[in-house]
Parts: C-alpha cells; sequence; structure tokens
C-alpha cells in the first residue's frame, strides 16, 4: 500500500480554524494578534506567548466577561543558545500561541478546555491519549477537573513543585500564578508532551483571571508522532527535514523569515536587530553544509510565508536575496 503523505499545513490549518470555531461558538471575544516584534510587553523581548498583548486586560482589571481568545505569533528565543549546535531540541523557535484569557471561572474554562481537544466537533483525540499533570496541593485546580471524563489520566505530583508554578515578567504587581498541564500522547509511543498548560493567576493568593495556552505545532507533532515542533512545522511541508542538522536549518530559516516578514531590518531596536543577525548567522552557518543559493533561500521563505500567513510575500524576492548576501 503506498503511504500517504503526511501534510503539517493542513493539520495546522485545522487546530486553528477548529480553536476560532470552538471559542468563537462558546461567546468569547476574538482579540487580535499583535507582531512578535511589536514590544507591546516590556518585560521581554519577542512576543513568546499569547499572555502578552492580553496583559493590558489584567493590568485594567477589564477582563471581557465572556472571556478572550487570541491566536498568537510567538518565538521562544531560549531555542537561540542551541541554534548552532546539534543538540536535539523539542521545541523550535516559532510557533502560533492558541489561548484564552478569562475571568476565574475554573470549572468553565476546563470544560471548554477540554471540549476542544476531545469533543468530535473539534478535535476529537481520543481520551486515553491525553493526560493531566497536577500538583496535589492546588486543591481547587483539583477540584475544577473533577468531571473531566475519567477516561484522561491525572498524573500527581509526578514532578518538582516549581513545575506546576508559573511568572508572568509582573512581580511589581504580584502577580503569579498556579497551573497543571494536559500532555497528549506521541502517535506510535508511550510519550505524553505538554501541550497546553492551564493557569490559574493571583494578586496575592487572590484568583484573578485564567490563562490558557495550547502550541499548534506541538499538537502537530503529537498527531504525527514527531520529534520536534520544527518537523510538524509547515516548513516542513517544503523542505525535506531527515536529520538534526536540517532541522536546525530548517529553525533557523523559520526564524530568519518570519523576522523579514516583519521588516526586522526597519525597527527602531538596535538589540532586535542584533537578534536578527543571531538567526541569520546561524541560517549561514548551516547553509555551508546544503549550499542553497540566497535566491533559493528567498524562495523557501515566500512559500513558507505563503502558507503560514495566507498571504503574498512574492513582491519581497528582491529585498530579501540582498539581505541574505550581506
Amino acid at each position: 500500500m503506498q503511504q500517504v503523505k503526511r501534510n503539517n499545513t493542513d493539520y495546522l490549518d485545522f487546530v486553528e480554524s477548529k480553536f476560532n470555531e470552538c471559542f468563537s461558538k462558546k461567546g468569547y471575544f476574538q482579540e487580535k494578534p499583535v507582531e512578535i516584534t511589536s514590544q507591546v510587553d516590556p518585560t521581554i523581548d519577542f512576543i513568546g506567548s499569547k499572555i502578552s498583548p492580553l496583559k493590558k486586560y489584567i493590568i485594567s482589571n477589564n477582563i471581557p466577561e465572556q472571556g478572550i481568545y487570541l491566536i498568537q505569533n510567538s518565538m521562544k528565543l531560549k531555542s537561540l543558545q542551541y541554534l548552532k549546535t546539534d543538540i536535539p531540541q523539542k521545541f523550535g523557535c516559532y510557533y502560533k500561541c492558541m489561548g484564552t484569557l478569562t475571568k476565574p471561572k475554573l470549572e468553565q474554562v476546563v470544560f471548554d478546555t477540554f471540549d476542544y481537544l476531545t469533543n468530535p466537533d473539534y478535535l476529537n483525540i481520543p481520551l486515553d491519549d491525553i493526560h493531566i499533570k497536577i500538583c496535589s496541593s492546588d486543591e481547587d485546580l483539583l477540584n475544577a477537573i473533577q468531571y473531566v471524563d475519567k477516561g484522561i489520566k491525572r498524573e500527581i505530583d509526578t514532578v518538582d513543585l516549581k513545575h506546576y508554578r508559573h511568572k508572568y515578567g509582573m512581580d511589581n504587581l504580584n502577580i503569579t500564578g498556579r497551573d497543571f498541564n494536559i500532555g497528549i500522547r506521541k502517535k506510535g509511543t508511550e510519550e505524553f508532551f505538554n501541550c497546553a498548560t492551564f493557569v490559574l493567576m493571583e494578586n496575592q493568593d487572590k484568583p484573578i483571571a485564567i490563562d490558557m495556552g495550547l502550541g499548534n505545532s506541538s499538537l502537530a507533532m503529537c498527531k504525527f508522532g514527531l520529534n520536534s515542533t520544527v518537523e510538524s512545522s509547515r516548513m516542513a511541508d517544503i523542505i525535506q527535514i531527515d536529520s538534526i542538522e536540517k532541522s536546525k536549518f530548517a529553525d533557523a530559516l523559520i526564524a530568519v523569515s518570519i523576522l523579514l516578514k516583519e521588516n526586522i531590518l526597519e525597527h527602531p531596536s538596535k538589540h532586535f536587530r542584533k537578534k536578527f543577525r543571531q538567526y541569520l548567522n546561524a541560517l549561514t552557518y548551516w547553509n555551508q553544509q546544503y549550499k542553497f543559493s540566497e535566491e533559493k533561500l528567498v524562495e523557501i521563505i515566500i512559500k513558507f510565508l505563503n502558507v503560514e500567513y495566507k498571504s503574498d510575500f512574492g513582491e519581497k524576492q528582491e529585498s530579501w536575496v540582498k539581505v541574505l548576501k550581506r
């Protein structure tokens, strides 16, 4: 029997569209994403998750009653330090963080989250392919998951306490978080990978909000039994990723693509432009092995951005070739 080619793009489109469908039907307000280089959150460099553009609602104590949902392009700067090494990394530099911010209605948000994951109208993930990792001292969170189907296994106190504690760069406002994680089975394995985090945000132990986030490429990684979110990216539909080295090359190429899309070289922050140069240096480092021309790299970049953003970036080609030749 002929093997059907995996299509990451189709599945990523599916999980993102179903996330929109699920939470819009439930009445959540849709927040527009910001650019990764927007600097809307002064506590970080690049936007690393969907909470950054939503902090304004927390600071103003003005979270909409119906809740908010958002799909936010994000970059994990921690991945940059490993980009010129052959050390395997499960998380690539870039992903889309899908998530919600609500008032602290624990049981309702837990229901909505697991409805998205398990309902046949949405992702329809089998119950025995989902684990909850939670701390026994968080009695309110334990109570909130008591109505989650018992077919979903609970793992209690299987990691250190610090694993269940969350920081937001809002120490000046005394805002912290306590969380549980939702793991999804990687296809064909007994490994459960943390794809979602559910955080009860507090101000000096007073509940103020619930922050729930899922990674689109983490869900795809588990769906297809892959080793990293780079392998489950839309870039993997464009170039073959069959080694750690090729994964690092693709990861650097994705980061360069996203930042070029945001006109990083015209950004007022010299620090941001320096970060871009680090990603570009990593791309150049790996391309010494693969020897793509600058024109071919830009062709790949445009193909990736066209499917990632559902837009046409062809007019950028000439200027981007010049950037890569510097």
